[in-house]
């Protein structure tokens, strides 16, 4: 029994490293309820290579490293919620050790104590419950580096060897701990336990539980949808006229700025005329009309719209090289975390500030982006503020 419970603690020995990071996790991660995922959400496939060591009878006989046997996890599993989740896992490979007398995984003759050196093939096919204990405390976070998991599960194990084979349940025990390489790949380190009764490697006696510990190291690959949405992320508006009246007066306002940038551009063309004629070096000095370009809720993505108005006040832009232009881009106050809002309205200034460089020419001189997140709130209503402002400068 002894034996069993230095596996067991071997499994389970990284909670105790855990504690050092829970105030970090505890302060930037989002908790729940989270909105139930579809059924092909938030699936992964590892595999993992390493060693094993079988816990017998009478296996401490020998050397601890020549007991070492070789071991392979592969697994497909699914997170139900950031912190629960299943698994159906293959392991096992090879395992060693000793027998006192013969027994049906001796091999090779007996030394002068009588004992016989054993070696049997080991599978073991379980299913298991995985709790992801930083996800629990600390709230989900998808560009976490170091998650932890215990779990435990049970299944059918199966020795062979020498002509011989045996089938038994089984209990598994381990931990499991993933570090993110990309959103889509994890390394992992799986340590953990198998306890099944002494009939599995034909030991005398039916009351005694063996153990099989083993230690993978491998890769996770995490496909489908990745990641959980909360509840409280979710908007819903029963009555959205006050919405509509505002957005059809912004458009109102846009349609007396594009007025205004059509009387501007006569303007700069006329005075470019007087300018050749006059063959003067001034050149004019136009006073720019802001320009609103609004985005749907929690994107970052400019419309066909917002484009032909930017490509508009681009035109203007390059012919005045000299003038200078703030991106004030934010989001709404009414959703999202501070956090994730300063994330956001970075995404929308970075878009707009993007495409006025690389798509229409404008010099990367001119534009500076202002990020203020959901710190700042121009206009009256959520939809309003989601939203970059190309401002003059000066």
């Amino acid at each position: 029994m002894k034996k069993v419970f230095l596996v067991l603690l071997v499994s389970l020995m990284g909670i105790g490293a855990y504690a050092q990071d829970e105030t970090i996790i505890e302060v930037q991660g989002q908790k729940g309820p989270y909105v139930t995922n579809g059924f092909w959400d938030n699936w992964f496939l590892s595999a993992g290579g390493g060693a094993q060591i079988y816990f017998g009878q009478s296996d401490t006989y020998g050397d601890f490293g020549k007991r070492l046997a070789p071991a392979l996890d592969i697994s497909l599993g699914k997170w139900i919620t950031p912190s629960v989740g299943v698994r159906f896992q293959y392991s096992g490979l090879k395992a060693k050790g000793w027998t006192h007398g013969k027994l049906p995984y001796s091999t090779g003759t007996a030394d002068s104590q009588g004992y016989f050196k054993e070696k049997f093939n080991t599978m073991n096919l379980h299913a298991d419950f995985l709790w992801n204990i930083s996800n629990a405390i600390g709230g989900e976070r998808t560009d976490r580096f170091w998650n932890i998991s215990p779990y435990v599960g049970m299944g059918l194990a199966r020795s062979s060897g020498n002509g011989f084979d045996k089938n038994e349940l089984a209990v598994t025990v381990g931990m499991l701990h993933n570090w993110r390489l990309s959103d889509a790949l994890d390394m992992n380190i799986e340590m953990k336990s198998m306890f099944v009764n002494q009939r599995f490697a034909f030991t005398d006696g039916s009351k005694g539980v063996n153990a099989l510990g083993s230690v993978t190291v491998g890769l996770t690959y995490k496909f489908g949808k990745r990641g959980f949405q909360r509840a409280s992320d979710l908007v819903v508006i029963e009555d959205n006229t006050q919405y509509v009246e505002q957005i059809a007066a912004l458009e109102g306002m846009l349609a007396k700025a594009e007025q205004k940038r059509l009387q501007l551009m006569q303007q700069i063309e006329n005075q470019q005329m007087e300018l050749n004629n006059e063959m003067s070096e001034e050149e004019p000095v136009p006073v720019m009309p802001d320009l609103a370009i609004f985005f749907e809720i929690g994107k970052a993505d400019l419309n066909e719209k917002a484009m032909i108005n930017i490509g508009y006040l681009a035109d203007m832009l390059k012919q005045f090289p000299e003038k200078r232009y703030v991106l004030f881009a934010s989001a709404d106050k009414e959703t999202g975390t501070p956090e994730f809002n300063m994330e956001l309205s970075k995404k929308r200034g970075d878009a707009v500030y993007k495409v006025m460089v690389e798509k229409f020419g404008v010099s990367p001189d001119q534009l500076r982006i202002e990020a203020v997140g959901s710190t700042q709130q121009k206009f009256n209503g959520a939809p309003l503020n989601r939203v970059v402002v190309i401002e003059d400068q000066e």
